[in-house]
């Protein structure tokens, strides 16, 4: 039985078993079963190297205990059987051995790869055997074998020791020629990635086959006649009639020659005609066009601006009060917008000074005239002739306009004509206006402060009167009463460049000019066409050609309309006068074609020396508006009805 061994832990059982058969319970001893030593594992790819450890069965005789151990524990108690001896020892049996352990055969593992960066988190999983670990049947006198791996202690992952001799060699420096290099580099282009497509070669559209040659016939005498040319094909068929735009159908000529050639009869259509056009969806463009609101002035009847309708930018400057405007630039883009026309643009601005800027009287008459700027007369609304044409010329500027501020004299108020024989005066400066560019490329000379309105003397207020004749009068009336300092800015339109100081200084030579009023421009009245054209008018008969003194006058314009231009029907004119001697006052009619109106009467119907001749309109009777009266409608209710009038222009008897 020794010989054998078991090949089992069952068969070894069963050995001790039969060995204790027969024995009395003295001889029994204790058996002490003692776990057998294991053979030396071998090494795995998996699990790291472990020492050797000694069986506790090679540490005494038989399975007997070695004493308590070292850690305290007591050895296990002695089994004894009935009616066995305890004095005799038994020999205890030897136990089989363990059969061998295969190793395993597990395939290594590929070589790791070396990673750039070290990516650490924290797991609530075991770490995997990086760190050196004990087995199962360790005792714990394992020893670990060093590792360059991070250690863990309390959870946390360390950074490996730093070790200056495994860092990389650093990579050489580079020389100041290397560094130029790689500044003169030329630089990549950027190029769109195309796939990889095989070229095919375009090939050519298949050509027509040509054509058979003509056939040609010989006459008589041999030579060759050409065949007439083939009938062309027939026109394709038409879809149906043609409608005109009240939908009534277009009459067809079917005899009419198409190309220099009659149709064939395949190419009348024979298909029954096509559904009519329902008229009462189509759109009527007369209402279309009722409905888009129109700001844009008619186009004048003729070119000059007396007579051209202004009233849609007049109306539109009137839209914006001074006190309203942020700033100039949104002044100047509201009051231009409507209007395409560079004419209509300068003319709402210049109408918009009328409303918004009055004449800084008390400034003006009490020698405290300061300089100003665009900004200060907005915000101010006070302005001498300065501001205004300062002004004029930066809202013209931020609407895109061409705008001169011109200084230099002129004949406004205080002035007075100079006296046979009086010497010249050295020229001067005291006034200002401007120079804009209007439709065509044309500099217009314009003036906003006498537009605007007049003055009557100190303590007098200021008469704010729109005088549109200073926007539109031609540069060469215009410059009676202008002269500029700089003698480039006369803009005149007879051929000459400029006139001389004591040409326009010195005037007329004949007298004082007539005295006019503002209303004379309202009426489309030119006023340097009023005759008699001096103030003075002597009442001596002798001193006359004729018999009769003619009064006349005669409009801006042959085109131009009182209702279209001015401020509606005309006015009936009438002429004061002071009869004989001064003893008898008379109002005369005015006769007129439409363009001229004309008086002649005696010198001595006019009155007395020392009085006064003036010319009136009739602008009320019975307190109604008195325009669209005819003269004969005066002449009945003369003496009848009372009359309001209003001053054209006044004349002194001597």
């Amino acid at each position: 039985m020794a010989n054998d061994e078991p090949r089992s832990i069952q068969a070894r059982i069963a050995a001790l078993n039969l060995g204790q058969v027969n024995r009395g319970p003295s001889e029994a001893h204790a058996i002490v079963l003692g776990r057998p030593g294991l053979d030396n594992r071998r090494q795995t790819v998996q699990n790291p190297p472990t020492p050797e450890v000694q069986s506790p069965s090679r540490n005494g005789i038989g399975n007997e205990p070695n004493g308590p151990r070292s850690n305290g524990v007591l050895p296990p108690p002695v089994i004894t059987r009935t009616g066995q001896k305890t004095s005799q020892e038994a020999k205890p049996a030897e136990l089989p051995k363990l059969p061998p352990r295969r190793p395993s055969r597990s395939p290594a593992l590929p070589p790791r790869r070396p990673s750039e960066q070290l990516s650490r988190r924290d797991s609530l999983e075991s770490i995997s055997s990086t760190i050196s670990s004990v087995s199962a049947i360790s005792t714990g006198t394992a020893r670990t074998s060093t590792s360059r791996a991070p250690s863990m202690e309390g959870g946390r992952i360390r950074a490996p020791i730093y070790d200056p001799s495994t860092l990389p060699p650093l990579p050489p420096k580079k020389s100041q020629q290397e560094k130029e290099k790689e500044r003169t580099r030329i630089p990549l282009k950027s190029t769109k990635s195309t796939p990889n497509v095989v070229a095919t070669e375009a090939l050519p559209p298949p050509s027509n086959p040509a054509l058979p040659p003509r056939p040609t016939t010989k006459t008589s005498a041999g030579s060759v006649r050409k065949l007439p040319p083939e009938a062309p094909p027939p026109m394709p068929k038409r879809p149906g009639p043609s409608l005109n735009v009240n939908g009534s159908q277009i009459p067809q000529d079917t005899n009419t020659s198409l190309n220099g050639r009659t149709p064939s009869p395949a190419s009348v259509p024979t298909g029954p005609a096509p559904p009519p056009v329902p008229l009462a969806s189509r759109p009527d463009l007369s209402k279309i066009l009722a409905t888009k609101h129109n700001t844009q002035a008619s186009p004048p009847t003729a070119s000059c601006l007396k007579c051209r309708d202004f009233s849609a930018p007049d109306a539109h400057a009137a839209k914006f009060p001074r006190h309203a405007v942020p700033s100039l630039d949104w002044l100047a883009t509201q009051l231009i917008t409507p209007f395409p026309s560079i004419t209509d643009r300068a003319r709402a601005i210049f109408t918009w000074l009328h409303h918004n800027i009055s004449y800084d009287v008390d400034a003006f008459f009490n020698n405290r005239v300061k300089p100003s700027t665009p900004s200060s007369t907005l915000s101010s609304g006070l302005a001498v002739c300065e501001g205004y044409a300062g002004l004029f010329t930066a809202l013209a500027g931020k609407a895109g306009l061409e705008s001169l501020v011109i200084g230099g004299h002129g004949k406004g108020f205080g002035f007075g004509t100079l006296p046979p024989g009086a010497p010249i005066p050295a020229e001067y400066s005291t006034h200002a206006w401007n120079a804009v560019k209007i439709d065509d490329g044309e500099w217009k000379l314009i003036d906003c402060c006498w537009g605007a309105g007049n003055i009557s003397g100190k303590g007098q207020p200021y008469n704010k009167d729109f005088t549109p004749k200073f926007f539109t009068m031609d540069n060469n009336e215009f410059g009676l009463r202008h002269f500029p300092t700089n003698k480039n800015h006369f803009f005149r339109t007879d051929g000459r460049s400029r006139i001389s100081w004591e040409e326009y200084i010195v005037g007329d030579q004949g007298g004082e000019p007539a005295r006019l009023f503002s209303q004379l421009g309202h009426e489309g009245i030119n006023e340097t066409k009023v005759l008699p054209k001096y103030l003075k008018i002597p009442v001596d008969a002798s001193k006359h050609q004729d018999p009769t003194i003619r009064f006349q006058f005669e409009k801006v314009c042959e085109h131009w309309d009182p209702v279209r231009n001015g401020k509606g029907k005309p006015y009936v004119f009438i002429l004061q006068t002071n009869g004989r001697d001064g003893r008898e006052k008379d109002f005369l009619p005015f006769e007129t074609d439409g363009m001229f109106w004309w008086l002649d009467v005696p010198p001595a119907m006019l009155g007395a020396p020392g009085q006064t001749v003036t010319l009136y309109t009739v602008e009320t009777v019975n307190g109604q508006d008195g325009r669209g009266l005819t003269v004969q409608e005066y002449k009945e209710a003369k003496g009848r009805k009372g009359f309001g009038f209003g001053g054209i222009a006044a004349w002194e008897l001597v």
